[in-house]
């Protein structure tokens, strides 16, 4: 940029370049879908509420070295296979899901996807990083509810069918909102401090009433998402105070 960080102070600002949550597992590394296993930064991990540095390098060894066997083992004991069950049931899926790409294709209204994801970006970073304010954090759900149903009004430029950008991006788009909300109604909910998760007006880490993982059922597109608690199990580590306050003495 030009700047000479002799003279000129370096600007820093936090920056989300990685999710401490994910798909809920079982110790199988199983999902709440049997036969479905998840492994590595895409299930919710043992790293609670704050990730140490290169531990996502342990939970993708340790996540693939239980699913893999398990799934091996889960496949085995099956009575019957894919290959037992009728194709109709296959191609009905297969129909659910052109329907989607369909739905998405003939979108004519006059919304752009891209100028919605950075106001839905620009709404997350300002309200739902580090620092969070419940008040704010109502207001930022209220504007993800806005942005959902503007996204009902977007407007799909491109209809090339192969390799189509846009109408990818908006997909995704879909399921942003859906994560965004998650995000935002979990934090409210979480009245304590925690890890990266830091209210002002709860500054302490609640463990009696908190010492718990959040977990969230999608129910609809258009719907709030459930939310219910599962009790850290702690029986092997005792949770104790991080303190920084304490110079070190010297030896």
């Amino acid at each position: 940029m030009g700047d000479d960080p002799r003279k000129l102070p370096m600007k820093i600002f936090p920056a989300v370049h990685y999710s401490m949550g994910g798909l809920w597992v079982d110790y199988d590394q199983m999902t709440n879908i049997p036969g479905l296993f998840a492994a590595g930064e895409c299930d919710y991990s043992m790293h609670g509420g704050n990730r140490l540095g290169a531990n996502s390098l342990l939970s993708a060894i340790y996540g693939g070295m239980v699913a893999g066997p398990n799934a091996v083992k889960y496949v085995n004991g099956l009575e019957s296979s894919a290959e037992d069950m009728s194709s109709s049931l296959f191609d009905a899926h297969v129909k659910k899901e052109e329907e989607k790409w369909a739905d998405i294709m003939s979108m004519d209204g006059t919304e752009n996807a891209y100028v919605l994801h950075k106001e839905l970006g620009e709404w997350m970073t300002a309200n739902v990083t580090v620092v969070r304010h419940n008040d704010k954090l109502l207001k930022t759900d209220d504007k993800i509810q806005e942005l959902m149903e503007r996204f009902k009004k977007i407007n799909i430029n491109d209809t090339t069918k192969w390799s189509n950008q846009g109408a990818m991006f908006t997909r995704q788009f879909s399921n942003m909102l859906q994560l965004a909300r998650v995000i935002t109604l979990g934090a409210y909910n979480r009245n304590e401090s925690r890890g990266a998760h830091y209210k002002p007006d709860y500054p302490e880490r609640n463990d009696d009433e908190w010492l718990k993982t959040t977990m969230a059922k999608h129910v609809s597109p258009y719907e709030a998402p459930e939310f219910e608690y599962q009790d850290v199990d702690v029986s092997l580590i005792t949770p104790r105070k991080r303190d920084y306050s304490k110079k070190k003495v010297a030896k």
